[in-house]
């Protein structure tokens, strides 16, 4: 009898939740914490059934079940009657034959344990947030009048931007696909004395052949079967004082290159259909992605027409030869992005490392499409890697490689080499070129190549 007071005495002073159940959920013990911990008398739990007891809300889930399922310890997180969480732990317990006859539970009210977790995890949400945010009006610092980049090449273009802009002087943009040739026209113009004046775009590789004239020059009631009532004014007609942009002038054909040259000569035409000559004043500039001069050659663009486009050429680098803007440019695209979808989004520095390492073959145009893609699609305040699309991965974790401390010097200055080497390969026809790049001379880009096994 003693033995057994001082057992009770000793289960009952314990501050934590203790219940024993049989394997049919039926409670044969329970602690005096017991019933602190879930708002009730202790023994008032004897004899209940956890089942029941959950149904009523007073605990959930139950340990008694996971328990007979696995017929091992098992820990999770309860929920009890007023909301707290109770970090519980259930233990079988079994006879000498090995029979499963108690499931024993013990719990700690980690309550406010999770809200300090909760509470860390919005802070290091906020915290990344507003170095995002600060990362955000750095980058507004990293513009060269309103040109988002830090590079030199930005800075050299939009200086020879700058320069041609306050004289009607022709200009032919040339760069790849997406590098931002629409938007250093729209530049030009903006620093322009016509900058209060229209300007007009003409994709000439969106126009069918057939209507391009009409879409140039307008056209007059009746002109041709659809024509609308009354004509319409042309693009030419509606640039007059402003700026006149052809986008992709390389993909007109000879016989539209032929009007388009009469145009920029004389700055005078016909409406389809009409009789009464109309002059436009405007700028010119122009745009491709094509090597025109490849282009004359096989006869494929006039070269009369490429000499009047071609007064003052200005070459846009691709985004993989300025590395240093695309952080800028990501940020800046982040923002503009959260505040179009009313988004809360933030990148995860893992991410910006991962993105600056991308060659962006598709340039300035490519990168915005990613950013719209990710702040529209993750579900988490913060982008992470696994929210990048899966081309957009490198096969390596190339953050975790840059903090590997388990390599030496060496050997990660060897991999960085190593992959320096691969991207120039990619990028220019000749080891010489390759050399110019890497600013190390050519016999060095041979020797390396061979070291590193590189074809």
């Amino acid at each position: 009898m003693d033995a057994w007071n001082e057992y009770k005495a000793i289960f009952h002073s314990l501050q934590d939740d203790i219940l024993v159940t049989d394997p049919s959920g039926i409670i044969v013990k329970a602690s005096e914490g017991t019933g602190t911990v879930y708002g009730v008398k202790a023994g008032d739990l004897m004899g209940r059934s956890v089942y029941e007891l959950e149904k009523e809300g007073l605990f959930t889930p139950l340990a008694t079940p996971m328990v007979v399922e696995s017929n091992k310890r098992v820990t999770f997180v309860q929920t009890g009657p007023k909301g707290q969480q109770l970090l519980v732990t259930g233990l079988p317990v079994h006879d000498e034959g090995g029979k499963l006859i108690r499931i024993v539970s013990y719990s700690h009210d980690v309550t406010e344990l999770m809200e300090i977790k909760a509470g860390m995890e919005e802070m290091s949400a906020e915290m990344e947030r507003v170095r995002n945010e600060l990362n955000w009006l750095k980058s507004q610092q990293d513009t060269v009048d309103g040109i988002i980049g830090r590079s030199e090449d930005i800075r050299k273009l939009v200086a020879t931007a700058k320069q041609i802009s306050g004289v009607d002087v022709n200009v032919l943009l040339l760069g790849e696909s997406g590098v931002g040739k629409s938007e250093m026209a729209r530049f030009i113009h903006k620093n322009s004395e016509r900058k209060e004046q229209p300007f007009i775009e003409v994709n000439c590789g969106a126009i069918p052949e057939s209507l391009f004239e009409a879409e140039l020059f307008g056209y007059e009631d009746g002109a041709f079967t659809g024509a609308r009532k009354g004509g319409r004014m042309g693009l030419a007609e509606l640039a007059a004082g402003g700026t006149l942009f052809f986008d992709e002038v390389g993909e007109l054909s000879l016989s539209n290159q032929v009007k388009v040259l009469k145009l920029i000569q004389e700055k005078r035409f016909y409406r389809v259909g009409g009789r009464k000559e109309i002059h436009s004043d405007f700028r010119l500039i122009s745009a491709t992605n094509r090597d025109l001069v490849k282009a004359v050659s096989e006869k494929l663009f006039r070269e009369d027409l490429y000499f009047r486009l071609n007064v003052v050429p200005i070459t846009l680098t691709p985004l993989r030869d300025r590395r240093e803007d695309i952080i800028p440019l990501i940020h800046n695209l982040l923002n503009k992005f959260c505040q179009q979808y009313n988004r809360k989004r933030v990148m995860d520095k893992k991410v910006l490392h991962e993105l600056s390492q991308l060659d962006w073959r598709g340039n300035v145009r490519e990168l915005m499409n990613l950013i719209e893609r990710v702040v529209v699609t993750s579900n988490t305040p913060i982008i992470q890697l696994e929210d990048l699309p899966e081309p957009y991965r490198l096969e390596e974790d190339s953050y975790s490689e840059m903090n590997n401390f388990r390599e030496s010097l060496q050997e990660s200055l060897e991999k960085v080499e190593k992959r320096k080497l691969e991207e120039a390969k990619r990028s220019f026809r000749t080891t010489t070129k390759m050399a110019e790049a890497l600013g190390i001379s050519q016999p060095s880009v041979v020797r390396k190549m061979k070291k590193y096994r590189i074809n």
